[in-house]
């Protein structure tokens, strides 16, 4: 367990989590809904739409960047973890070999 706290299939398990979570993510595009503001008929009304989309997107693209630089820091631990624990059993295997 270590400092992490969890396993590597822990880790490697969230890494998959956050990468499934982020498949609708992807395909969040509100263009054609801001280009639809102004058949609303209202210029502030118009205006407002126009914004939150442009915002959620940029938001979305934000938040779908941090979850996946999180899952490749999470895929890196893993393979950091099962290297490091490779490494211990071939050195502990190699003792044993020296000895016997």
């Amino acid at each position: 367990m270590g400092d992490l706290g969890v396993g590597p299939e822990v880790l490697k398990k969230g890494a998959s989590d956050i990468l499934e979570c982020l498949t609708p993510v992807e395909k969040v595009e509100l263009k054609d809904a801001a280009g639809q503001a102004g058949a609303l008929g209202d210029q502030s009304a118009a205006d407002a739409l126009t914004a939150f989309c442009s915002t959620w997107e940029l938001g979305a693209g934000f938040l779908a960047d941090c979850a996946a630089t999180l899952a490749e820091g999470l895929n890196s631990a893993n393979n950091d973890f099962t290297a490091t624990d490779q490494a211990i059993r071939d050195a502990a295997n190699s003792v044993k070999t020296d000895l016997s």
